[in-house]
């Protein structure tokens, strides 16, 4: 296999050669521009990168709406990891909501940016392993080997949050996930994390699925608990 493919988008030119230099040194192959307009332009160049590191104050267009841009207009589901600064809560929340993978808090040592890259890195890749391989429910079909959804024969664009999402549901079909599980076995996040971003995920999904209300979508809402996803079956 060849080396993974980062992009970084920064304007502080000290912290972006910084990471350059990181990033390269740890054997990774890496571009970095300074615009979220660059970086737009270079995310959806083929071939495609393995992972964007986005910061969330570039001027001008900030990272959250190259980020939107990104998943919603140009539908590039490259893998985000972005950089906010030490005590940006609500900014880590926002970007986890549009989408992102990860965050970096900075200033950051770069032991743990190599960390959460080589864990967002490793998540894309991974593969799960569960008894049969496609999976049947509201108008879709979810292979879980090659991490891809269609409709008809077409295929769905999904983040890979969305994704993770849909995954874990699928394996826990039939059963309630609260939202605390959610936070931590999906986001990885702490249970207490107070966000709408599981609702907005959630409903998401169920735009790409049959149903008109809560009484025909397969994913159904548990008041006050969590989550559950009915019906379905595996066809493989």
């Amino acid at each position: 296999m060849g080396k993974a493919r980062l992009l970084i988008i920064e304007d502080e030119a000290e912290v972006r050669e910084a990471l350059a230099l990181c990033l390269e040194t740890a054997g990774y192959e890496v571009d970095a521009v300074a615009t979220g307009e660059a970086g737009r332009g270079k995310a959806i160049t083929v071939p495609g990168y393995d992972l964007i590191i986005l910061d969330a104050r570039l001027p001008g267009r900030d990272g959250f709406e190259v980020l939107r841009a990104l998943r919603e207009e140009d539908g590039v589901m490259t893998p985000v990891l972005m950089l906010t600064g030490l005590n940006d809560r609500e900014h880590r929340l926002k970007g986890f909501e549009l989408g992102a993978d990860d965050y970096v808090a900075k200033p950051f040592a770069p032991e743990e940016l190599l960390a959460r890259v080589e864990a967002v890195l490793r998540r894309a890749k991974r593969q799960p392993q569960p008894e049969k391989r496609r999976f049947r429910v509201g108008g879709i079909e979810v292979d879980l080997v090659e991490g891809t959804v269609t409709r008809d024969g077409q295929p769905v664009a999904l983040t890979d949050m969305e994704f993770r999402l849909l995954r874990y549901l699928i394996l826990h079909r039939g059963r309630t996930v609260t939202r605390e599980q959610l936070l931590r076995e999906v986001w990885e996040l702490p249970p207490t994390v107070q966000t709408r971003t599981i609702d907005r995920h959630i409903n998401a999904l169920r735009k790409i699925m049959d149903g008109e209300d809560e009484a025909s979508w397969p994913i159904q809402s548990v008041y006050g608990i969590g989550y559950r996803l009915v019906g379905g079956e595996f066809v493989d």
